[in-house]
Parts: C-alpha cells; structure tokens; sequence
C-alpha cells in the first residue's frame, strides 16, 4: 500500500512539474525545493560546503607546510651566519663550519662527531673554536666525518697565556670538566677575573684565540708552581656548530734546532 501510495505521488509530482513552459516549469520547481523539498536541498548544500571547506583546508594545511619549512630554512641560515661571526679579534684564517651530529666518550669525556671530513680539508690536529672562544681540536678525521676533543677533555693540553700581561701556562682539565691554567710560577703577577687566550707557543692554534676568565688561584703543594680555575667562554657540549680552522703552524724551527 505504501509503495502504491509513493508511486502514485511521485507520477503526480512528475504530471505537475512537466506540465506547463520551461519558465512555469522552473518557477514550480523553485516552489518545491523551498517547501517540500527544502530540508533535502539544505542537506545537500550542507555536505557540498563541508567538502569545499575540508578541500580548503587541506589548501591551507599545505601551503602552512611550505611556509614553515621556508621559516625553518631561513633560521637555520641566520644561525649558520652568527655561529660563524667570531666576537673577538684574531687573524683572518680559512675556515669549515661544521654540524655536531654526535658524541663519543662517557661523560665528561664525550668527544663532537661532526659532519665534515677529509673531503672538506679537514685535517687531525686542525684547531676547533666557535664564535666564542675555543673549542677544542680534531683527533681523527674520515672523509665525511671528524671527532674533535674538547678542551675539558683531560686528554686535552693547549699552551696559554694571559692577555694582559702574556704570562704563559698550560692549560689543562680533570676527569671532571674543570679547566685550570698550570704550572704557573709561584708569586707571578696573575689575578681572578684575567682573560687567558692561546699563546704562541702552541702547535696547533694560532695565538690570541680566547679560552676563559680566571675565577680562582690556587698553590700546588709543591709550593713552586700556582694554577689558575677557568671557566671557559665555550662549553662544548651546548654546541651545534662549530668552526674547523684551517691553519697549520710553521714547525720549521725544530728542524733547524736539531741540525745546530
């Protein structure tokens, strides 16, 4: 009976729309969709607009994705520019920025695996330093890769020197990370809060390089030599980049030494 009465609703709704001209036609046609048709014809504009709005939105979604890759690009690059900026003055000397990819080493000897090798001229022995101060130097280098050890690596030893009065020492760490300026001679005219640099007694880095401030003095029970407690402008292990320097120094002297 139900189906009887739908077919012959729907026959009479066709007869209706069919009768009449093309403008009779339409002007019955608006007349149902906004009467008894209406809540279909909301349905369906409904999901259309939900389509349209997913189909936007995944628009926005990529073009989000592209911009914040851009962002993320451009503050990798203004990092690379001020890690490479050096804040304190020193000769010009080529140089290799590199990414600390990794570590090697128990705490407090974790030595930097970074990303440039051989075949960026890096070579064992090259000073490290960061637009800071002093980092460390390379001990192994592979093509691609190179491990550097750091200053407060106890198997670190850089010749130093006071920058304001050049009074040499060496410095060293123990197995705890903390970096002293040793075998300073007892009674030298050395002070808390002086800056110690490079010396040009070192092999490996050019002088003049910073290394830390003094922040106390204290007598060996030799009571010959004093060393000094740094803290260095550079911790190593807060590091992302650092700066390879391509400098080798001239050793020509020793050759000469041991001929005369």
């Amino acid at each position: 009976m139900k189906k009887k009465f739908l077919f012959f609703f729907y026959f009479a709704l066709s007869l209706f729309l069919i009768i009449g001209g093309n403008e009779a036609r339409q002007t019955k046609a608006d007349f149902l969709s906004k009467t008894i048709f209406s809540p279909f014809v909301n349905s369906v504009n409904y999901i259309q607009s939900l389509f349209e709005v997913k189909q936007k939105n995944r628009l926005l979604s990529e073009q989000l994705a592209i911009q914040t890759k851009k962002i993320v690009n451009l503050e990798n690059t203004i990092q690379e520019i001020n890690n490479s900026k050096i804040e304190y003055d020193v000769e010009n000397y080529s140089y290799v920025l590199a990414d600390v990819v990794g570590f090697s080493g128990i705490y407090f000897e974790r030595n930097l695996i970074v990303n440039k090798g051989i075949l960026n001229d890096v070579l064992r022995n090259s000073p490290v330093v960061s637009n800071k101060g002093v980092v460390g130097k390379v001990i192994t280098s592979s093509m691609n890769y190179s491990i550097i050890l750091p200053l407060n690596n106890p198997a670190f030893k850089l010749s130093v020197m006071s920058k304001r009065n050049k009074l040499q020492g060496i410095l060293e760490s123990d197995i705890y990370g903390d970096s002293y300026m040793n075998l300073i001679k007892l009674g030298s005219d050395i002070a808390v809060g002086d800056t110690i640099i490079t010396s040009n007694v070192s092999t490996i880095f050019p002088k003049g390089y910073p290394v830390g401030v003094i922040t106390r003095l204290k007598e060996s029970p030799d009571q010959v030599y004093m060393s000094a407690k740094l803290r260095p402008f550079v911790d190593p292990a807060s590091l992302d980049q650092v700066i390879i320097l391509q400098f080798t120094k001239d050793l020509k002297y020793e050759n000469e030494l041991k001929i005369n």
